[in-house]
């Protein structure tokens, strides 16, 4: 069993290793649809994006391969977080309804090849991030984990992140742990999410920055501003530096970043309020929004 000594040894290594490479951005397109589009969600292989408007209303997802759009949902809330299955042949995401005033929050999947949708899991209070496991997914509801999958799933449950009242809270050896990185004495932690190998944790400290620790919650590097980070893989990041006057966004550009800080390669163009961002490692794309409600995609290499 390797111990957290072990794994910052192992995380430095593989950061210094990167000192000798460049990111590239090779291509870039708009993605042709005739609506504003928001928040893009790229599958696994980088040949699907999810995308929905500026108020979370509806999912959309757009075929670079067929360059055909498909309506998935037009429901409230479907576009806040959603997510392709592990095998990319279903998409999850939200069904929001209230009930007394109160949100109330279902998963749905929408399966890509035949358009059928199943109710995977019934309306619940305090709905946070779905993330796949192997046939179906997991989330949390109530500090409660919950699984949903296709028929019966008896594989151990695996480390599963998420943030509750701004506090990271990580689920491993069948139970959940507060993890406070920075030993704030009230944790404002947001962004919060687990690195494809599952060893290594990103989330953003609001007013502090962007950071990485060990499932311990021993910090590993720090990446200064890097607003809605996600992972490239396991040895770069995306997010987004942005600014406001308080009210206006007034500027946004997407960045690239090794997870040592060390490579930094901005993604967006200079006259692009561009944010969002989200990656696939498998297709080499960076796909994120713009201010005004176009996506752009981006095609890159790292050598």
């Amino acid at each position: 069993m390797k111990t957290s000594k072990t794994w910052l040894f192992l995380f430095v290594v593989v950061a210094g290793s990167l000192s000798a490479q460049t990111i590239t951005v090779m291509n870039r397109f708009k993605m042709p649809v005739a609506t504003n589009a928001f928040y893009p969600v790229l599958n696994q292989n980088g040949d699907k994006i999810l995308f929905t408007s500026d108020g979370y209303n509806g999912l959309s997802m757009y075929d670079l391969t067929t360059k055909s759009v498909t309506n998935i949902s037009d429901h409230p809330g479907a576009g806040y977080e959603p997510m392709f299955d592990a095998s990319d042949s279903k998409v999850f995401y939200r069904k929001t309804t209230y009930e007394n005033r109160r949100r109330m929050d279902a998963i749905e999947s929408f399966e890509l090849v035949n358009n059928k949708k199943v109710l995977m899991l019934p309306p619940q209070r305090d709905l946070k991030q779905v993330r796949n496991f192997h046939n179906g997914f997991l989330v949390t509801a109530d500090r409660k984990l919950l699984k949903s999958t296709f028929g019966k799933n008896a594989k151990a449950l695996p480390v599963y992140v998420t943030t509750q009242d701004l506090k990271i809270y990580l689920y491993k050896d069948e139970k959940f742990q507060i993890l406070n990185p920075l030993n704030e004495a009230e944790s404002r932690y947001l962004w919060v999410s687990l690195s494809p190998n599952a060893k290594m944790i990103l989330f953003t400290a609001a007013g502090k920055g962007t950071y990485i620790c060990d499932l311990n919650g021993k910090i590993l590097a720090s990446l200064g501003s890097l607003n809605a980070p996600v992972w490239y893989d396991d040895q770069y990041v995306v997010g987004m530096q942005d600014k406001d006057d308080g009210q206006v966004i007034t500027s946004s550009k997407v960045i690239m970043m090794s997870v040592n800080g060390k490579i930094k390669t901005q993604i967006s163009q200079a006259d692009e309020i561009a944010m969002y961002p989200t990656a696939s490692a498998k297709g080499g794309k960076i796909a994120y929004n713009t201010l005004d409600g176009k996506i752009l995609v981006t095609e890159i290499e790292i050598k």
